[in-house]
């Protein structure tokens, strides 16, 4: 098949997924264009074969100054270029806004059929939003086949968007040949205070001394604030303990001055994006996820897949990966309190840690792994390239 594909780019889940699957298409011998504003961020430092990136023009005009330079026409009539120049067989929107706009409008042009795959808060935030549920319902409606990558979300659309149309779940995946375990990983560290800049290697002789793991947006959702608060209650008890949080986003600034405020300069460092997430994955103790709602959440699959045990809420599709006390450690709910004590008992005991690690890795090569996952995806396509 040739699949145009519409994503973000950055290094959010959606779009981190979208080029995942795009490379294991290729792989399995699919031609690949990826139709977006930039190029992936995973596609930064190589060009598989098979793969081509479509850059959509932007055209700035002063009429355009105080609503923004729209994107969702001139997506779609790059979409008809590239469908028509690489005659494609199929359009994957990933993630419903604007992607999924977009490609209702090139099919209704060109005839082209497009699959959307729905993922989170184009759902359960936005996609419920005024300004946005009317067309998100109507295009997910009319496209030739939906997905959505948990239960929980396809619930969501369901009862909070009121689609009435099959949703297929097929969940999100990892490569269990790139995230695996590794020996005598080490992480370099910088205090989270501006100002100071404290380097210290993670491998020590120390057993007391844990290293903790976050990896997020910095949204509302994350919750990555209340994280400080529970690794303070954390610290308290277990002196030694060094929370690592790696990503970017809009409450940063809000993180960083509550770490001077409770006095976690040498116990809570901020990495900002990386690329080499196995390393720093593989260098942690356990993995934290404190968010108040996911869909299915692309990190604990690569936490899991590295024999990291990972702490979690119940938030979204969480459950449908992770059951309580076999594949981690899932909170009974979404106190602080609660959190920071199942964070303590799992630093506590060693056993636990290695007991929840392997089943952890088990779960996911067993169920979550690109030879489950993919040729769900391919059943899709094919599906909707037929109707």
């Amino acid at each position: 098949m040739r699949i145009g594909v519409n994503l973000f780019p950055g290094v959010g889940g959606s779009g981190h997924l979208a080029t995942r699957l795009g490379e294991h298409l290729a792989q399995r011998g699919h031609i690949i264009h990826f139709i977006t504003y930039q190029r992936p961020f995973a596609l930064m430092w190589e060009q598989p074969v098979g793969i081509y990136v479509d850059l959509v023009d932007r055209l700035d005009y002063p009429l355009f100054s105080g609503i923004g330079s729209p994107y969702t026409i001139p997506l779609t009539s790059k979409i008809l270029k590239v469908a028509g120049d690489a005659k494609l067989d199929l359009l994957h929107a990933h993630y419903a806004i604007p992607h999924a706009m977009a490609a209702y409008m090139a099919r209704e042009i060109a005839g082209l059929p497009y699959v959307i795959t729905l993922h989170g808060s184009d759902v359960h935030t936005l996609g419920i939003d005024p300004a946005y549920k009317p067309v998100v319902k109507f295009t997910a409606e009319k496209a030739n086949a939906v997905t959505a990558v948990s239960r929980f979300l396809q619930k969501k659309a369901y009862d909070g968007l009121g689609i009435q149309r099959e949703i297929h779940v097929i969940p999100n995946f990892v490569d269990v040949e790139q995230f695996h375990p590794m020996l005598n990983c080490r992480i370099k560290l910088e205090s989270g205070c501006v100002g100071t800049r404290k380097e210290k290697d993670t491998e020590s002789s120390d057993p007391d001394e844990k290293v903790l793991l976050h990896i997020s947006n910095f949204r509302e959702v994350k919750r990555v604030t209340d994280l400080i608060d529970i690794i303070r209650t954390v610290v308290d008890d277990l002196p030694k303990t060094h929370l690592v949080i790696v990503g970017d986003g809009p409450s940063r600034i809000d993180v960083e001055r509550k770490i001077e405020r409770l006095n976690l300069c040498n116990n809570v460092h901020l990495l900002g994006v990386r690329s080499n997430m196995q390393e720093i994955l593989c260098g942690a103790d356990a993995f934290l996820l404190n968010s108040t709602l996911e869909g299915m959440p692309l990190v604990l699959l690569e936490s899991m897949a590295c024999e990291v045990p990972v702490v979690t809420t119940p938030a979204g599709g969480v459950p449908e990966l992770v059951r309580p006390g076999v594949d981690g450690i899932v909170t009974k709910g979404f106190e602080p309190d609660e959190f920071a004590q199942e964070v303590i008992k799992i630093l506590e005991n060693d056993s636990l840690r290695s007991k929840l690690a392997k089943a952890g890795r088990k779960r996911v090569v067993e169920n979550f792994s690109p030879d489950k996952i993919v040729p769900m995806y391919e059943r899709v396509f094919e599906e909707a390239i037929a109707s």
